[in-house]
């Protein structure tokens, strides 16, 4: 208590004030700066950040108010290498976990993007379909693709590998049969998250801010990988598999608008995943019902301008200290991607900060 009221009559200024000058005296810039590139730091100074006195006595200050804190972060190129769900489908490739009926499916997608031309995609395809030793190439045929895509040339953009080969792939399998699945994949990810991810986490939490991943993907998997973050299983929010009578449908359960424009405008799938998630929650914060009064967002990460802008600018409640858009390594694209897109939308507050990680042991690629 001390510490928040003797900061307020030495200079006059809230914690919250503080811990945002404090903020942008490390990354640069100012919350109206109108440059969402003129702030910038690295995970090291993050976290040196994080633990700096004007930090901790804001969160101690919205605790005492009776409010809970909250960091909001995405999973993949955000927290760690590449896409986790594309690594857990090619691991299942290489650990042979898909049926022929699965291995069927995703032949079926190979050849509706060929359908107009005769190549060697095509031709893989039908031989796969028709001989069934040959399907269990298939899989790599679709990360292949992926990676080209990947790589600037022709192939599968995000998007079609989730909803064509990623979710009906997974059609048949059994509730317990997925969660084998993903918790024997889950340690091959901890290679691929970013130094300090993880102890930045944990130091979050150790100080009352609750580390919530707010995905796109797949809810089941984001939960096994979780605590190779540093994430409690139960902060996860995604978009998880539909079951009937137990088995999958190959149908995924999501609020995101589809289209072709999907990368360049914001989304509102995580912003109303994250209010049910909230509701459903309520009662391990105490909460009766969801009353946002009683909510404190202190940042978002994210590394897509779609998706997470979305979750940064469509929620109800801003972030306190700032929205971080991650420099993913490797892919200097992605981050220009995202300054065009606060371009054309607006969204150059200073209160974007740029957030430059250390690339992993493992690169983006399986």
């Amino acid at each position: 208590m001390c510490m928040k009221n003797c900061a307020r009559a030495n200079s006059g200024a809230t914690p919250l004030e503080l811990a945002q000058r404090k903020l942008f005296e490390i990354a640069g810039g100012s919350r109206d700066s109108g440059n969402p590139r003129a702030s910038r730091m690295t995970t090291a100074q993050r976290l040196e950040y994080l633990k700096s006195p004007e930090f901790v006595a804001w969160v101690a200050s919205e605790k005492a108010a009776g409010r809970e804190v909250f960091w909001l972060k995405d999973v993949d190129k955000t927290q760690g290498a590449g896409d986790v769900f594309t690594f857990f489908f090619d691991w299942r490739a290489r650990n042979k976990k898909f049926s022929p009926a699965q291995l069927a499916v995703i032949g079926k997608f190979l050849l509706s993007l060929e359908k107009n031309r005769v190549g060697r995609w095509l031709k893989t395809a039908a031989q796969a379909l028709g001989f069934g030793h040959k399907a269990e190439a298939l899989p790599a045929a679709v990360i292949a693709k992926w990676l080209a895509k990947e790589d600037g040339g022709e192939g599968i953009g995000m998007l079609d590998f989730w909803s064509g080969a990623y979710w009906p792939s997974q059609i048949g399998l059994s509730k317990a049969e997925k969660l084998a699945q993903v918790e024997a994949f889950a340690p091959a990810y901890a290679d691929r998250v970013y130094p300090g991810v993880r102890e930045e986490n944990l130091y979050l939490e150790s100080i009352g801010v609750h580390v919530v991943i707010v995905s796109n993907g797949d809810q089941e998997l984001a939960i096994a990988c979780a605590p190779y973050l540093g994430v409690k299983p139960e902060n996860v929010v995604g978009s998880h598999l539909i079951y009937e009578n137990g088995v999958a449908t190959g149908v995924n359960h999501t609020y995101e608008v589809t289209g072709g424009d999907w990368h360049s405008k914001p989304q509102p799938g995580k912003p109303i995943s994250l209010h049910y998630w909230m509701h459903v929650n309520r009662a391990r914060f105490g909460w009766t019902t969801l009353d946002e009064t009683k909510i404190v967002i202190a940042g978002r990460d994210g590394d897509s301008a779609g998706t997470d802008g979305g979750m940064m600018i469509l929620g109800p409640l801003p972030s306190a200290i700032g929205n971080f858009m991650v420099n993913t390594p490797g892919e200097p694209k992605r981050i220009e991607q995202f300054y065009s897109v606060a371009a054309k939308y607006g969204w150059t507050r200073g209160q974007f900060i740029t957030l430059d990680h250390s690339p992993s042991k493992l690169g983006f690629k399986p």
